[in-house]
């Protein structure tokens, strides 16, 4: 079977469950239902399956069939954040990615955002402060603070785009080239600025705070990026 085949198989057998399926929880025909309506072998069908078995959309039990799982964000994640590793995905598209889709959570933010993400992220905040000598930890503060305001979205998918990009951004080795006293004190007090924003339900204000936060942000990434590649 050549991979025009496989890729039109798979196609028509996911298009097929999204006509069929009655949401999360239900069952999927079987291989051989599946195998005898698209006039394959169960080999062919089930090789597609378990493709979406590892990508999580479905779950096969020996008794129950083969079951449609609810949306799972995390492994939305990880799958998206194994291929931006392994294409080696440009940086600038990256920063570019993270400011959109952080600025567009907003509205749904000042919305949706519950007493105890608050103070998750003031708590963040203060962290970064205590340990502005100390900066790894205050790295993970950063990132805390962050992903707790996509969380506070109530956007799962959302909230997953945008983790891998906040995750793999707090991997990279050159974020540790521009952490000192002065920076981590001045980003804590920027996230501040965000939340009070955020508290006082001003959807506008918090998008122009967050918008000057992540242009500094970026003017330093790109620079220590430029800095790297021409050396």
């Amino acid at each position: 079977m050549t991979s025009s085949e496989r890729h039109n198989l798979d196609e028509q057998i996911r298009t097929y469950i999204l006509d069929k399926a009655e949401g999360p929880g239900s069952k999927i025909p079987t291989e051989v239902q599946l195998a005898e309506h698209f006039n394959v072998t169960r080999y062919r069908v089930r090789n597609v399956l378990n493709g979406l078995v590892h990508q999580g959309v479905i779950t096969k039990t020996p008794r129950r069939g083969t079951i449609i799982n609810k949306l799972d964000a995390n492994a939305i994640s990880d799958n998206l954040r194994f291929n931006y590793q392994v294409t080696n995905a440009n940086l600038y598209e990256s920063i570019e990615a993270r400011i959109v889709i952080e600025i567009s959570t907003i509205p749904l933010v000042v919305k949706r955002i519950t007493p105890g993400q608050i103070f998750e992220m003031e708590c963040a905040v203060e962290k970064m402060l205590k340990n502005k000598l100390e900066p790894r930890v205050a790295d993970e503060a950063d990132m805390e603070f962050h992903a707790i305001m996509l969380k506070a979205s109530g956007n799962s998918l959302l909230n997953s785009f945008s983790m891998v990009i906040s995750q793999l951004f707090h991997k990279v080795d050159y974020r540790r080239k521009y952490w000192n006293t002065e920076t981590i004190e001045r980003l804590a007090l920027e996230h501040r600025s965000i939340l009070h924003a955020i508290q006082d339900g001003d959807t506008e204000l918090t998008i122009r705070r967050l918008k000057d936060h992540l242009h500094y942000t970026q003017k330093i990434e790109m620079e220590i990026a430029r800095k790297l590649r021409t050396r």
